[in-house]
């Protein structure tokens, strides 16, 4: 889950997930598209003057209300893992400077190449190491066979020093690659 970039009274936010409620999270519009459809993956562009005026002791960030299941030590010295929420974490986004801005711009992207979080654990089976091992193998074998490589095994990593959006991979047209590897 992510936040959702929308407009509030004109001015552009994140309202995330847990703030925004599983019903309004669903809602659609007329045509059947989700009303909130902009997903916030955290993308962030700014200028280096736009950050530094909000490095002043009379700015501060709102704190967001997140309701964690929070692990901890029993009084017999056992560690309990609790299955629902116990507690109360406050965070801060960079994001809520952006009803600040003066230029603000949302980009849509193929979710498949540009978003593969990292939030679980292996054992939740998703958002975990594994599948963005597989997500990065999966958009880096399509960069290769759009530039002529045959990729027949995997995974074949591209390392980002060689190329940082699929750009200059022509030099592997026609070949054969196999992995799992690196290249570099």
């Amino acid at each position: 889950l992510v936040g959702s970039v929308c407009l509030d009274c004109g001015r552009p936010r994140v309202t995330e997930y847990s703030e925004l409620g599983a019903e309004l999270a669903e809602k659609k519009t007329d045509d059947g598209r989700l009303l909130f459809c902009a997903g916030s993956i955290a993308n962030h562009v700014f200028s280096m003057e736009f950050l530094e005026s909000f490095c002043n002791a009379s700015f501060h960030l709102p704190y967001h209300r997140a309701s964690k299941k929070i692990a901890h030590v029993t009084p017999d010295g056992s560690v309990f893992t609790p299955t629902t929420p116990n507690g109360i974490k406050l965070e801060q986004f960079v994001f809520d400077v952006f009803e600040k801005s003066k230029n603000f711009y949302i980009w849509e992207v193929e979710r498949e190449d540009e978003f593969s979080p990292l939030k679980n654990a292996e054992s939740a089976g998703r958002e975990c190491l594994s599948t963005c091992k597989r997500d990065l193998a999966h958009l880096n074998k399509k960069w290769l066979e759009s530039a002529g490589a045959i990729v027949k095994d995997g995974p074949v990593y591209i390392d980002a020093s060689l190329s940082y959006c699929g750009e200059g991979l022509d030099r592997f047209k026609d070949q054969v690659l196999a992995g799992p590897t690196v290249l570099k």
